[in-house]
């Protein structure tokens, strides 16, 4: 196996193991897998309008506006007026967020633990590599988006 293909392979089995943490904590926390994304993305932009988790996440804003009430509904978000247009809404995340993090707690634990293990260049150097495979998924992701009304 090349040295490409070997990486390709690590990433593949990260977003899969990843996908399946994700799905259990959801579970764990009565939400639908895809709530996380929302409520990730809420987490880590800061408070932001249904306008920009359409545009982030690929959801179609009429789908989004359920989903939305129902995390507000159940307390996992707080809706108010943005402050810096009045005509939409701020979503931002609420006290129940500490309930996600407990259900991410040993996989936070473990990761930590790895975190020590390593020296600070080769921490620094999987950052760097995580975000770059990041970046690249984010911009894969708005290539294969479907057109509008799909």
């Amino acid at each position: 196996m090349s040295e490409a293909d070997s990486l390709r392979e690590a990433v593949r089995v990260l977003r899969i193991e990843l996908r399946i943490v994700n799905d259990r904590v959801a579970m764990a926390a009565g939400l639908n897998p895809r709530d996380l994304d929302i409520l990730d993305v809420i987490d880590r932009d800061g408070p932001c309008t249904p306008s920009h988790l359409s545009e982030r996440t690929g959801y179609h804003r009429a789908t989004l506006t359920g989903i939305l009430s129902r995390l507000v509904k159940d307390g996992w978000l707080v809706r108010d007026s943005n402050p810096e247009d009045g005509r939409s809404a701020r979503l931002t995340p609420s006290d129940r967020f500490a309930e996600l993090r407990e259900f991410y707690a040993p996989v936070d634990e473990a990761s930590s633990e790895l975190a020590t293990s390593l020296s600070s260049h080769d921490r620094e150097r999987l950052a760097e590599v995580l975000h770059e495979v990041a970046a690249i998924a984010r911009r894969a992701s708005s290539d294969i988006m479907p057109p509008e009304g799909h």
